[in-house]
């Protein structure tokens, strides 16, 4: 009984001090080398332990696998700890069964150069072709580096990192998962696993919590059915795919998601949000060589409804996350219901919305084309935004056709008076607009008016006031009724310039040019020409008014000050005054030719027509 006990006791002290006396780092020197091969990447790892309790198997520390010198000098991956448990009895038949591995504080950089490629690419001989698959299944013993890893029976990634960022794009972006918990079960050549994914996406700060199957797995990694849903944040979403030949594809489907749920602070308001999303999407997992340009992610067809309040726009698409296409309809779409400001007094509606972009680099939208139906008009435009955030910058160019001018200028409200008639707008201007203060802009517009009036403003009592001749030119009406209204202008920063204005009225044509300022003053200056019958009428009480006569026609500088809401014509006088002494000038060269009858009358005439207009 002795001797069973002792060596009972010898046989347990063995089996204790055997992590001890069995240095498994002899067999790293041997080993490392094939793995290297195999990986395509240098390989270190600082220490190998064999491991009874709790589990058999072996622990490695400070295992670094280097990245491809072409993409970076870090490493690819960085792990502290790896324990690696095996099962007993298969020990016994000499063959070593994995069950489980434990990967802690794991560290993996992924960089996307900026030729579209992936460092990942370079690892291994990645089954992402035919050639590929036809070679390991015709070696069924042959597995793939990356399906040995995870598979066993428990595979467990915990607080990890991974990294990852994208060269392709200027400047260069960066994201990362922190807090990263990956696990597996049954991953196995011919089993349907199950996994478990859980992170912290930043910089946005986005919690993910996935889950779901996928298999059964093929040597060649082909999985021929996905399973997978879960939380991005706060959005729900499911997908299901296959991936054959390293090719994923696949349906994705999010029920719901508001402007809160989005990873991006785009400024927009609550009411902003997505429903009944559903995408269809092809994937390259393991992109490599020529390929690796073309291996973006494509979506085809993407279907959604986006709300903007009470509005709701019927969007659908294609393409990749760099250039991306959309065409868009909505059946009424609200002003009130923009997640932009406009300037405008009362709410609006476009109806009849047709659209088409096109998303450049997720930072860009170019609007192809666009139309819609307001104010009883029809406008067409196209235009680029350059941001797709707050501060908005974007240039546009466009037309609006056979609008009604009194209810635009109901919704715009710059005046107390009211214009009835059918306009026309052609534009062709860029501007900013920041999320609280005014909006700038910049360019030539022209608009034109016909066949309307302007209520609130007597054409004809303004020229009366100015002339201080009261009743001369007719009845005041309280309006004035135009045929044609013509506007050349320019968007500047401190204001609108009108390069070019004239308007045609029964019995007055006006020219001027001027500027309407953003606190809404009036600085116009121009000319009134006034027919032949009213101008014998004016001239009847003002004699020397003949002087400014051409051909017949009587033409009186203006100007037009005061503000949008209460403008004031006037009499130039000092270009009036100008014109006279320009004429007096000419008479006066007569006099000095010695025509003292033409002297007498220039001194009666010109004494009238001053009193008259400087009496003021």
């Amino acid at each position: 009984m002795v001797v069973v006990a002792s060596v009972l006791v010898i046989l347990v002290l063995m089996i204790l001090l055997l992590p001890f006396l069995l240095d498994l780092n002899r067999y790293r020197d041997q080993y490392l080398p094939i793995l290297e091969h195999v990986l395509h990447r240098p390989v270190d790892v600082q220490d190998v332990r064999l491991t009874l309790y709790p589990i058999l198997g072996a622990q490695l520390r400070e295992v670094v696998i280097a990245d491809d010198p072409a993409f970076s000098s870090r490493p690819f991956l960085t792990i502290p700890s790896v324990q690696v448990a095996v099962q007993w009895k298969p020990l016994l038949q000499r063959r070593i069964q994995v069950e489980r591995v434990v990967v802690e504080g794991a560290i993996v950089q992924v960089i996307r150069s900026a030729k579209g490629d992936f460092n990942i690419s370079t690892i291994g001989d990645v089954p992402i072709s035919g050639r590929i698959a036809t070679k390991q299944s015709e070696t069924p013993d042959t597995v793939s580096p990356w399906l040995g890893v995870f598979a066993v029976k428990q595979f467990s990634f915990s607080g990890g990192t991974l990294q990852f960022e994208d060269r392709s794009q200027q400047p260069s972006k960066a994201y990362q998962i922190d807090h990263l918990t990956l696990n597996t079960e049954s991953v196995a050549i011919g089993e349907t696993a199950l996994m478990k994914l859980q992170g912290m996406l930043m910089p946005y700060q986005m919690p993910l919590d996935i889950t779901g199957r996928f298999g059964p797995i093929q040597v060649n990694l082909d999985i021929p059915d996905l399973d997978m849903d879960g939380l991005i944040g706060k959005v729900a979403v499911t997908a299901k795919g296959k991936m054959i030949n390293g090719q994923l594809t696949g349906d994705m489907q999010i029920p719901k998601v508001s402007a809160d749920d989005l990873p991006l602070q785009l400024g927009l308001p609550p009411s902003v949000g997505l429903s009944e999303l559903q995408a269809h999407f092809a994937a390259s997992i393991f992109p490599q060589g020529q390929q690796a340009g073309s291996d973006e992610v494509m979506i085809d067809p993407l279907r959604l409804n986006l709300h903007l309040g009470q509005s709701t726009i019927h969007l659908s698409g294609k393409g990749t996350p760099t250039r991306f296409s959309l065409v868009g309809e909505s059946p009424t779409l609200f002003s009130q219901d923009l997640p932009v400001s406009l300037p405008v007094q009362q709410p609006f509606a476009f109806e009849q919305l047709e659209f088409a972009a096109e998303i450049i680099e997720g930072d860009t939208l170019n609007l192809q084309s666009f139309k819609a139906k307001a104010f009883e008009g029809t406008l067409t435009a196209q235009g680029v935004l350059n941001r797709l955030s707050p501060p908005l910058t974007f240039s546009t160019q466009g037309t609006f056709k056979d609008f009604s001018a009194e209810a635009l200028v109901k919704v715009v409200r710059l005046s107390s008076l009211s214009i009835t008639a059918v306009g026309e707008l052609e534009w062709n201007v860029k501007g900013v607009v920041p999320l609280s203060t005014m909006p700038e802009y910049a360019g030539p517009t022209h608009a034109t008016l016909r066949n309307g009036e302007i209520i609130g403003f007597d054409l004809v009592k303004a020229i009366e006031d100015a002339l201080q001749m009261s009743g001369v030119l007719g009845q005041s009406t309280g309006t004035t009724r135009f045929s044609v209204i013509d506007a050349k202008t320019e968007f500047e920063k401190d204001g609108l310039a009108i390069r070019e204005l004239t308007a045609h009225a029964p019995n007055f044509s006006l020219r001027s040019a001027g500027k309407v300022g953003l606190d809404q003053s009036v600085d116009l200056q121009g000319s009134l020409s006034i027919p032949p019958a009213l101008a014998d009428t004016i001239i009847r009480r003002l004699p020397m008014a003949q002087v400014v006569r051409q051909e017949g026609q009587l033409v009186l500088p203006f100007v037009i000050l005061g503000t949008v809401q209460d403008p004031e014509l006037r009499l130039d006088t000092k270009i009036l005054g100008k014109q006279v002494q320009k004429k007096v000038e000419e008479r006066l060269e007569k006099v000095l030719q010695g025509d003292d009858q033409e002297l007498q009358k220039l001194l009666d005439e010109g004494k009238d027509l001053l009193k008259h207009f400087f009496r003021k």
